[in-house]
């Protein structure tokens, strides 16, 4: 019987052998496996049940408790039930006395199978030898118990034969299957483990973009990965099995034999760089060997990784050849001053620029610091302040113009920009950009003294003493002292000039002006109005009238007294006189236009006295006020009966073409014939009627420039159209300008607006304004009578400005007066500067015309290229296209 039992194990290790194999053959299907894994179980049973130790008919003893609970515990529930089915249906078929028992034996194993595997998956349980043996124990005890329902005496010799062997045989054989079904578990989840890490490996290594390679002692390619052989010297395929001496140059397969080895013997990871020649071509490199740490093929081994680097080798020379070029360009380039700064001011950058620009070598100031290098006293406490903000917070340092210092102490004027350099592992930096405006500034301050002081005499001009009057008038107000403007004009002068010279009258107003200084106090004023014409404003007088009046009466004797003593000029004596008008203000309601009037009447009336004398302005001038009055009256009926017309005076090019006009208002008048503008417009201007009139001229040449778009001929002409400084600063002049382009039709490109330096005595911001509204539409903008108004530099670069007009004053006088001269000069070279256009008026003569186009000016007019002219005429002009300038003597303009 113990033979029979002994049998029964043996079927239990071929059950083992069987199941291996088929979850191994249907690993792929476990579906399919766990189904066969059933049969087998099954079959098992099947074959134990039909071959088992009988005891009396009927009451068989096999393996399938072993079997069965093996099948709940390692093939789960599928597995278990297929099995038990099958040995269900054999016991069945075999019937006898112990059928019943049987069949609850088979329900029995397989349960505890289960719940053996459900506490196995809980982790209460393992499948261990000791827990093995006393599920093996546990179960065939059950067994047993369960044979006890058969009858008593077979259950009797049951208990006296087989328990015994029973449990000494099945108890071990549950052990020795469940620990051989354990290892075939495990054998199955090792190989998957191994599989999936075989293939992630080999998926990673086929991901990366580097080449990995396996390459023995010998130098043999063992393992070729890569995505891509065009980065391989030849194929996969025709690598592996090959040695580097067949595949490579003999010199690189040496080198790379010397690194195999050195790794080898090392143990340490090593890296070189290399260039080889691959299926794309020749390439670069970057190879790491690290030892394998097994033997392949019973040699040592080495891991190969290599990485393309061709681009980032191009990269980094394109980026080392960059910086040359930038650290090049820095260094030497030739009038912008580069300097490096470290937070605390530490010099890190000096240009060749630089040298030139403050006096320090490169050696002086690498090391030094910006504050002692060359920050002025003053600027220091406010340089450091900005300095650390703009490390701390990383914004730059606004540009602006600033005065630095020189190695020799001299300060130098720079305007200076700033940039923020943040490098990775390096602390962060200020580059500082100067570019020296030493030379900008000298003509900024050259064009504004020209701009307020007179170039001959060196005495305020009219802008300048506008400016003073008006402020010694308020003082004044608030005072209550009286002040005196004295009108100066000397006594036969053009007589002096035509018969002596220009030069000779120059050097007489020179003295004039230095014997003026010499009579008044310092807190006084003396200015040049233009020409012989001086004017001498006298503040904080008596707050008597009378004795104020006798104050500037006694001043005035000593001024004519001075002026008529001798001149020496050129070394002759000559002698003059002059004629002083004096208006004294003890009320401030009116201009000062207007008292600088009253103050040129007074001086006519001492003209008109036998000259060489002085004359107060008194009420008897009122007469000349009524006549203003009544020309006042008369301006206003000519509007209303469209007593007033446009001319057209051409402007020129450089070759004489015409390429536009500026349209002059003239005042046709019933009885006075032709009004000239000089007599009326600044009446309207007074009176407020400038406005309506303002209006009028603008929509009448817009309606014209309208016309001329639609004559092929006529259609490029600019129109320049004079605006009044009262009529731009209406609130309403962008809506009113706008308005009559819409009406009108004309094209704003070829509309410019004649402004006059007036303006800029009223709100800057509020003409810079406006203009750029209007210029946002098309509409350009031409300063008029450049220099003789006031007309700030700072506020001339805000203006959008497309052209500056020289004064006819100026281009009159080039020939004659070198100050003349000057200012148109620099007139001319400012506008270049700033990139504007530059226009001469008043262009009589070929030889004022010469000069102007040598000093560059490009655009002319006056009566050299044609007086004003009336629609007609102007039009057949213009289609004639380039005008031939007048050679023969005109007429004075009026």
């Amino acid at each position: 019987m113990f033979i029979e039992l002994l049998k029964g194990v043996a079927l239990l290790l071929a059950l083992c052998f069987l199941h291996g194999i088929n979850i191994r053959v249907w690993r792929q299907h476990p579906g399919v496996g766990q189904v066969l894994s059933g049969v087998i179980f099954g079959s098992i049973c099947l074959v134990g049940m039909f071959a088992p130790v009988t005891i009396v008919p009927g009451v068989i003893f096999d393996a399938r408790s072993v079997v069965l609970s093996m099948a709940g515990l390692f093939g789960g529930p599928w597995v278990a039930c297929i099995a038990a089915a099958m040995a269900i249906t054999g016991r069945l078929w075999l019937g006898g006395t112990g059928m019943e028992v049987g069949l609850l034996v088979i329900v029995l194993c397989t349960a505890l199978g289960l719940v053996y595997r459900h506490g196995r998956a809980l982790g209460r349980v393992g499948v261990e030898p000791v827990a093995l043996a006393l599920f093996g124990l546990l179960l065939h005890t059950a067994v047993i118990a369960l044979f006890q329902l058969l009858p008593a005496d077979i259950s009797q010799r049951i208990n006296q034969t087989l328990t015994l062997p029973y449990l000494l045989t099945f108890t071990p054989a549950t052990v020795v299957l469940g620990l051989l079904l354990r290892d075939v578990e495990d054998r199955m989840r090792t190989e998957l483990s191994l599989k999936e890490s075989a293939a992630r490996l080999h998926a990673i290594a086929l991901a990366i973009p580097d080449v990995l390679l396996v390459l023995d002692a010998q130098g043999r390619y063992v393992e070729v990965l890569s995505s891509n052989d065009a980065a391989l010297a030849a194929s996969a395929p025709q690598l592996l099995g090959k040695r580097m001496d067949e595949m490579l140059p003999p010199e690189q397969a040496r080198r790379f034999m010397a690194l195999i080895q050195e790794t080898l013997r090392s143990g340490a990871t090593h890296t070189l760089e290399y260039e080889m020649l691959t299926l794309s071509g020749l390439r670069l490199f970057e190879g790491r060997t690290q030892p394998l740490g097994v033997q392949v093929r019973g040699q040592a081994a080495v891991v190969f990784l290599a990485r393309d680097i061709t681009e980032r080798k191009h990269t980094e020379s394109a980026l080392r050849e960059s910086e040359l070029r930038f650290r090049s360009l820095l260094l030497n380039i030739p009038s912008i001053s580069v300097q490096g700064y470290l937070q605390d001011g530490t010099t890190t950058y000096w240009n060749k620029a630089s040298e030139r620009l403050y006096g320090y070598t490169a050696d002086e100031a690498l090391g030094s610091n910006l504050l002692d290098l060359i920050i002025p006293h003053p600027l220091r406490e406010a340089v450091r302040t900005d300095v650390q903000h703009m490390f701390a917070t990383g914004e730059v340092i606004p540009a602006g113009e600033l005065q630095m210092r020189r190695k020799d102490g001299s300060v130098v004027d720079v305007f200076s920009s700033h940039a923020y350099i943040q490098v990775p592992g390096q602390p962060p930096e200020m580059f500082c950009i100067d570019i020296d405006i030493s030379d900008r500034k000298a003509a900024e301050e050259e064009a504004r003294y020209l701009a307020f002081y007179d170039a001959l005499t060196q005495l305020p001009n009219r802008r300048l003493l506008v400016d003073r009057l008006q402020q010694v008038l308020i003082h004044g107000a608030r005072s209550g002292a009286n002040t005196a403007v004295l009108f100066v004009d000397l006594d036969n002068f053009k007589t002096l000039n035509d018969t002596r010279g220009h030069e000779v009258g120059d050097l007489l107003l020179r003295e004039v002006a230095r014997r003026l200084r010499d009579c008044v106090r310092e807190q006084d004023t003396v200015a040049r109005l233009g020409g012989d014409e001086f004017v001498v404003v006298l503040q904080n007088l008596s707050s008597d009238a009378s004795e104020a009046a006798a104050q500037v009466r006694t001043l005035g004797e000593l001024i004519l007294t001075r002026l008529r003593q001798p001149y020496e000029l050129a070394g002759h004596e000559h002698h003059s006189s002059a004629s002083v008008g004096v208006t004294l203000l003890s009320h401030y309601r009116d201009s000062v236009d207007e008292v600088l009037k009253q103050a040129d009447m007074a001086m006519y009336r001492a003209k008109d006295a036998g000259r060489n004398t002085l004359r107060f302005f008194d009420p008897d001038m009122q007469q000349a006020v009524n006549r203003r009055a009544l020309m006042e009256a008369a301006l206003h009926n000519g509007l209303r009966q469209s007593q007033f017309l446009l001319l057209y005076q051409p402007q020129v090019d450089d070759q004489a073409r015409i390429t536009g006009a500026e349209a002059l208002v003239r005042w046709q008048h019933p009885v006075q014939g032709m009004v000239p503008p000089s007599e009326f417009i600044p009446l309207a201007e007074e009176c407020g009627l400038i406005l309506p009139l303002g209006d009028w001229v603008m929509e009448t040449a817009m309606r014209q420039q309208a016309q001329w778009r639609t004559d092929p001929a006529l259609e490029s002409l600019c129109l320049a159209i004079n605006v009044s400084a009262r009529q731009f600063l209406q609130d309403n002049f962008v809506e009113r300008v706008l308005t009559l382009l819409q009406r009108t039709g004309a094209n704003p490109t070829r509309i410019k607006l004649e402004l006059t330096e007036s303006l800029l005595l009223a709100n800057v911001d509020n003409v810079i304004a406006t203009m750029h509204a209007l210029r946002a539409h098309g509409l350009g903008f031409s300063l008029d009578d450049f220099g003789t108004g006031y007309s700030s530099l700072s506020y001339l670069k805000r203006l959008p400005l497309d052209q500056i007009k020289i004064d006819q004053g100026f281009v009159r006088g080039v020939l004659q007066h070198p100050s003349d001269a000057a200012i148109a000069r620099t007139i001319i070279a400012l506008a270049a500067s700033l990139g504007l256009g530059v226009i001469a008026e008043g262009v009589e003569t070929t030889e004022h015309h010469a000069f102007l186009l040598a000093h560059g000016c490009k655009a002319f007019q006056g009566y050299l290229f044609g007086r004003p002219l009336a629609l007609e005429e102007f039009e057949n002009r213009a289609r004639r296209g380039a005008i031939e300038a007048h050679l023969a003597p005109h007429s004075q303009p009026h």
